[in-house]
């Protein structure tokens, strides 16, 4: 076989990580498909082996006493002239000359299925190889910044960062790196497309997973997060060994956790909240650092009356309303804050 093919297909095994044995059986499916297209052969065998040294092709025709479909059949008295033992209504199995019967148009067909198989392997390869990445945080290069859009690499594969996916107020530079959350990689006839985003809450989930050892090791487990992006969110955890510190284990020792986080957040402020059962725990933890002096819920409405000193109501509503309306979604109550004159 010419040494050329061979390098390759040793090329493309190592370049695009298709194994030889799968473009092995690409070659003898295309030259099979080539065949049976070209002269109207229905029954074609192949015989190829992983080097290239042996590469046969057989055409089988039915034995019979009349032939009416040359294509399919033959004469006993021509077949016995391959198998001198064969009998009518057996098959007959005759070795094709490549370089006499395969003709141009039938080779030229061949390459060009060949090539298109190729193609259709690549794809599903690095579909199979991405789609491990799903819900899960990668390291993008920037390509190129535009008003819609940041064209980013992710591995071998480009897309695209819709601007309304970015944190408000960030900015990128070509060739800088940063991380996105990838919520959906899709198959389509151009191959794997990857869905990324920077403000879906899921991208603190994965940061902070990163970040806090304790919670890759299920010592402390995130129990919700809300999210304003570029604003401020709130992580509820809670810890599965007992003297544990949740909160203090993301903040870390110094703030040195909690501040990688939020660098990578481009300072979007983060809370993080011990979780809690009991919903007064878990509505005061949530609307910290404000000083709560009482909780009076109505379960029928699900709504939690919050009393706070004069002094703190501003704290605890926030600016614009942000601290009370995150601490509503991440407990799940409608909170309505008086102050205590």
């Amino acid at each position: 076989m010419n040494l050329n093919l061979l390098e390759a297909l040793d090329a493309l095994e190592r370049d695009k990580g298709i194994s030889r044995d799968s473009l092995v059986d690409i070659i003898a499916k295309s030259i099979k498909s080539a065949y049976k297209k070209n002269y109207g052969a229905k029954n074609v065998e192949i015989e190829i082996d992983k080097n290239l040294t042996k590469l046969n092709v057989y055409q089988l025709w039915k034995v019979v006493e009349k032939v009416e479909n040359p294509k399919e059949e033959i004469s006993l008295e021509e077949a016995k002239k391959i198998n001198p033992k064969i009998e009518i209504g057996e098959m007959v199995r005759k070795k094709i000359n490549l370089k006499k019967d395969f003709r141009r148009v039938a080779a030229q067909t061949a390459k060009q299925v060949i090539l298109q198989n190729l193609k259709e392997l690549e794809k599903k390869n690095l579909f199979d190889k991405y789609v491990a990445l799903k819900n899960r945080i990668s390291t993008a290069e920037i390509i190129k910044v535009s008003d819609e859009y940041i064209d980013i690499r992710i591995g071998k594969l480009e897309t695209k960062l819709p601007k309304k996916e970015t944190i408000p107020g960030e900015t990128f530079k070509n060739g800088e790196l940063v991380k996105v959350y990838i919520k959906n990689i899709q198959n389509t006839s151009k191959g794997p497309k990857i869905m990324v985003s920077r403000t879906a809450p899921e991208l603190i989930t994965e940061l902070l997973s990163s970040i806090v050892p304790e919670i890759e090791e299920g010592i402390i487990k995130i129990v919700k997060i809300v999210r304003e992006p570029g604003i401020r969110s709130k992580v509820a955890v809670v810890t599965t060994m007992p003297g544990v510190d949740p909160v203090g284990a993301c903040i870390g020792e110094k703030g040195s956790r909690i501040s990688e986080l939020i660098k990578e957040l481009k300072n979007e402020k983060v809370d993080i909240i011990e979780y809690s059962e009991d919903p007064k725990i878990f509505i005061k933890h949530a609307l910290a650092p404000a000083e709560v002096k009482n909780i009076i819920l109505n379960e029928d409405e699900r709504t939690a009356f919050v009393y706070v000193p004069e002094n703190q109501l501003s704290l605890a509503v926030g600016k614009g309303g942000q601290t009370a309306r995150l601490a509503a979604k991440i407990t799940g109550w409608k909170i309505d804050i008086h102050s205590l004159k």
